[in-house]
């Protein structure tokens, strides 16, 4: 029976967007064989600018959220893996140099790398700040040698280079509170758009080359990957509201109006766009024509894509995107989206495919991955409580880090 609760292991993902939240619970076999259960998304209130406006609000909405997506699979959550967008996060390059031995050379260990890589973090992040992501970029010893990983490798010296995603440590503090208040623990918090690769990319791609666009509400996050790590985040203030603001004030329109119209009738390809719509007005219908609606998403559409194509060919890894460009969030379901980007940086443009057993829209992509996190943080945790070491042991695994350190 304990083998059988074992097997069984639910987690649960909470994208915390500024205009929609969205929830999922995945159940784990292993890391290979996830089943998504269900997803729940509800409109974001106590937000305001990517700030709590009202945090007994945002609780009720995280609340809202979390239950709506357990009534929908009948399971219990008591954690949640909190993910945060772009518009919380500052990307920032550091590195650090220290030296392997006061005299001689020895082999380069774990245990070096750890201690190259805090002397890094350390001089790279702010006293106001947390590291919500370190992603190494490469290590160099003695100043010759660059490697992606250097273990084995003799040398005097290691330097290290690390890409930091840090957040304001306030504001995430504030984040848990509300999440606490809701009545759920919080495993850690991450990057939406980096837990979205996890479900949106192969191994291929992050191998090969290939940039990752989460198209937020306000925000659009641009993640590039090669040789199978994070070569480089940027962000992007343009989102899917962009679009819904322009529909509303070309038009003079509610938001809410704005919002329906652009779900089903904008399109990002005005080519060939002819015909009306009828909106329902206190005094009954009204046509708009289509092409109004296209002009004002055009002119949007334009200003997305100076951004993006400055971004992307501005990389330094530009020219090794070998898989192209993989689009998720809920502004990349605008019709005709992916053609006019494809068209406009010369490069193959797709929707991120699930990963097998998740058959997910790219729109819950990031709250997907996020469970997926919770579920591999859990199992690292789990690993170390069930294999304690005894003394012999540990004494063991001191003279061996012992010997690394100074041999």
């Amino acid at each position: 029976m304990l083998k059988k609760v074992e097997r069984l292991q639910y987690y649960c993902g909470l994208d915390l967007g500024t205009h929609t939240m969205k929830a999922s619970i995945v159940r784990a076999k292993d890391e290979d064989n996830l089943d998504l259960l269900g997803v729940f998304e509800a409109r974001s209130t106590g937000f305001k600018e990517a700030s709590i406006s009202d945090i007994t609000e945002l609780a009720e909405c995280i609340q809202r959220t979390v239950q709506g997506v357990m009534q929908k699979t009948g399971i219990k959550i008591h954690a949640v893996q909190l993910g945060v967008s772009g518009s919380f996060l500052t990307t920032r390059r550091t590195s650090a140099l220290v030296p392997l031995i006061d005299s001689g050379t020895k082999v380069i260990s774990k245990f070096d790398l750890r201690k190259v890589d805090n002397q890094a973090k350390l001089l790279g992040v702010g006293l106001d700040e947390e590291i919500i992501h370190d992603f190494p970029q490469w290590y160099k010893v003695d100043d010759i040698n660059t490697s992606i990983n250097p273990t084995g490798l003799i040398g005097r010296k290691i330097e290290s280079s690390l890409l930091l995603l840090t957040a304001n440590s306030l504001r995430v503090r504030n984040l848990t509170k509300a999440v606490h208040q809701a009545g759920f623990e919080v495993n850690s918090v991450a990057f939406c758009g980096y837990a979205a690769s996890d479900v949106a990319l192969t191994k291929m791609d992050k191998d090969k080359g290939c940039v990752l666009v989460d198209v937020g509400a306000n925000i659009t996050s641009v993640i590039f990957f090669k040789d199978g790590i994070v070569g480089d985040v940027q962000f992007i203030p343009w989102g899917g509201n962009y679009v819904t603001q322009a529909i509303a004030e070309r038009l003079s329109l509610t938001i809410d109006l704005a919002e329906e119209i652009k779900k089903t009738h904008a399109v990002a390809n005005p080519k060939e766009i002819s015909g009306e719509i009828l909106v329902k007005r206190e005094k009954g219908y009204i046509p708009i024509r289509r092409e109004s609606v296209c002009e004002a998403v055009n002119w949007e559409m334009e200003n997305f894509l100076t951004h993006l194509e400055t971004v992307v060919k501005g990389s330094y890894l530009f020219h090794q995107l070998n898989r192209g460009i993989v689009m998720v969030g809920g502004g990349s379901l605008l019709s005709g989206a992916i053609e006019r980007i494809e068209e406009r940086i010369k490069t193959p443009v797709r929707m991120g495919a699930a990963t097998p057993g998740l058959n997910n829209a790219s729109v819950y992509a990031a709250s997907i991955g996020l469970g997926r996190m919770h579920y591999l943080k859990k199992k690292e945790e789990t690993i170390g409580i069930k294999t304690p070491l005894n003394i012999k042991d540990r004494i063991v695994n001191s003279v061996k880090e012992l010997c690394q350190e100074y041999f």
